[in-house]
This record gives structure tokens, sequence and C-alpha cells, in this order.
């Protein structure tokens, strides 16, 4: 039997999108937004792990303690 390899979801957090794009002009934040659902659409995870309001790793799940 095959194990389906599930990829990492990727989270958007609008109300720090909205914090980081807050003083920009409305069309800079339009196209900022629509390169970061592009990269998404394709899953670039290097090229989206440079934004702070996009995670790759759940950001809810409890790490584990290193002893």
């Amino acid at each position: 039997m095959v194990e389906e390899i599930k990829p990492e979801p990727i989270w958007f957090f609008p109300d720090k999108f909205w914090a980081a794009t807050r003083n920009m002009p409305k069309h800079q934040a339009d196209s900022l937004l629509e390169e970061v659902i592009s990269l998404s659409e394709v899953r670039d995870i290097e090229a989206l792990r440079k934004y702070d309001f996009v995670s790759i790793e759940n950001p809810y799940r409890k790490k584990k303690a290193v002893a």
C-alpha cells in the first residue's frame, strides 16, 4: 500500500497582511496579494517564507519539547 503524502497547508493571516500593507497604496497591496496567491497556487514554499503574514507550518500545532 502506498501512503499518500499530504502537503502542508499554507496559512494566510489577514490581520498581519493588513498591518503590513496599511500604509501602501491600494494598487500595491492588491498586487502583493495577487503575488502571494499566485505563489501559493504553485506551492513556491521558499518564496512564501519571506512574508510574515504567511506560514507553511501549522501555527496552532503544539511543538514538541526538546530535552
